[in-house]
């Protein structure tokens, strides 16, 4: 993965881009259907056209669920590369297929004349309002479903645009963990009431497009936090176009029917386990960096997604290779997360620790300048700390920007080294 020009790069965790070298594929521990899909593929894009699949498979199962909360198998990826170089038809071509079977009949859910929607569409197109998709989200609280877009330039719209992507964060965001949410809106034919969201999703575009909606703001908002984010990387090999035959694409519609009647919720305290123990060794390799810290958090959980989904389409069976699988996606997502939005996430913090610092200096500025009465006319910082130690204020460091803040008003002027004077 080449660095974006605007993205910077964790340099104390990975030295290193993803690339089909740095992560490969783990075609040995892939359930049976996604390495299938991605086989003829270069090594390259097996790579990335296993995370783009993620979300299809996803609403395959969409009635299964994991852990003691009950959470959708939801994935949300977002491809990004140049013009040109064959995302759609390459890295995004077996998620297509897939999410080609798992539509088959969503013709019979679309909205009729009357504006009431029959049931929920599987895959809807990320131009959809946000009103017409609570509609449809009403009708699948029980069931994960996705929306798509192989050009996400066309439904990015803007931030106050009825028809815009941008729009769709709230949902977006609950709808990765299947949380509650309350829509009212003022005009009469517009939706109100709860929607209980379950929500996948797989976007692509060029960076430029792609960044222009998952920026500074998403990341502050959450729904950033929760994207695979995947470069679709230039291929030298001369490569023919992706097709599956007859038989395959039979077999792939059997194993979807299949995995449509699963209902069930997973918890396994190997797959806990196994999350656990990634977590804890990423976030000691962090030291005392608390952004990168945090960051664990959800690939953490993606790791338990991935593994918990290839053990559902591993037919319940070879839990052992569905950890490695799962680990294998926590990695990928971890990398990409630390590539793209460790220093936007960076400054995020700076900001809060401003906020922080400027609200506890108003709290404590009638007890700071009762201090600076209280002191002699000529002081040390000795003197501030055992004013503020009688009063459980301790620390050198609140000492010195007590004092930085003095000088800077015009209260004191230092006249030694370690001597201050009030004015």
């Amino acid at each position: 993965m080449k660095q974006l020009p605007f993205l910077i790069m964790v340099k104390h965790n990975y030295t290193k881009p993803i690339d089909s070298e740095e992560l490969p594929f783990p075609k040995h521990y892939a359930p049976r259907i996604i390495t299938t899909l991605v086989d003829d593929l270069p090594g390259c894009w097996q790579q990335t056209a296993a995370i783009g699949l993620l979300p299809a498979l996803s609403v395959a199962c969409g009635g299964m669920t994991y852990g003691k909360s009950a959470k959708p198998l939801a994935f949300q990826v977002a491809v990004f590369g140049m013009a040109g170089t064959g995302k759609t038809q390459f890295t995004c071509k077996p998620a297509q297929v897939i999410q080609q079977i798992i539509s088959r009949h969503d013709d019979n859910c679309r909205d009729s004349e009357n504006s009431k929607a029959k049931g929920c569409p599987k895959v809807m197109g990320f131009d959809i309002s946000t009103v017409m998709l609570s509609k449809y989200l009403q009708h699948a609280s029980s069931q994960t479903v996705m929306l798509y877009t192989d050009e996400i330039s066309s439904a990015i719209g803007s931030e106050r645009g009825g028809n815009s992507f941008m729009q769709l964060q709230h949902i977006l965001r609950k709808g990765f963990d299947g949380i509650e949410h309350t829509m009212d809106y003022k005009e009469k034919d517009s939706f109100r009431g709860r929607i209980y969201p379950r929500m996948s999703f797989l976007a692509c575009g060029t960076p430029h497009t792609v960044f222009k909606y998952f920026n500074g703001n998403a990341v502050e908002e959450g729904s950033t936090r929760r994207v695979i984010f995947v470069e679709h990387p230039y291929c030298e090999e001369q490569v023919e176009e992706l097709a599956y035959s007859t038989e395959q694409v039979e077999a792939f519609c059997e194993e979807i029917e299949w995995l449509e009647m699963q209902n069930s919720n997973l918890h396994l305290e190997a797959v806990e386990k196994a999350a656990l123990d990634w977590k804890l060794r990423k976030v000691k390799a962090c030291g005392e960096d608390m952004v990168a810290k945090l960051m664990v958090n959800t690939p953490t959980d993606i790791f338990r997604r991935s593994a918990y989904l290839a053990y559902v389409l591993n037919h319940y069976e070879d839990l052992g290779k569905a950890i490695t699988f799962g680990r294998w996606v926590a990695e990928y997502a971890l990398r990409s997360a630390y590539n793209i939005t460790y220093q936007v996430q960076k400054d995020i913090e700076e900001k809060d620790k401003a906020f922080f610092s400027e609200s506890a200096q108003l709290q404590h500025a009638d007890f700071n300048e009762q201090m600076l009465a209280a002191l002699p006319l000529t002081f040390s910082r000795q003197d501030v700390y055992a004013y503020r130690e009688k009063l459980n204020y301790s620390g050198e460091k609140g000492n010195m920007a007590i004092i930085s803040r003095w000088k800077k008003r015009g209260k004191i002027r230092q006249i030694d080294q370690n001597k201050y004077q009030k004015i």
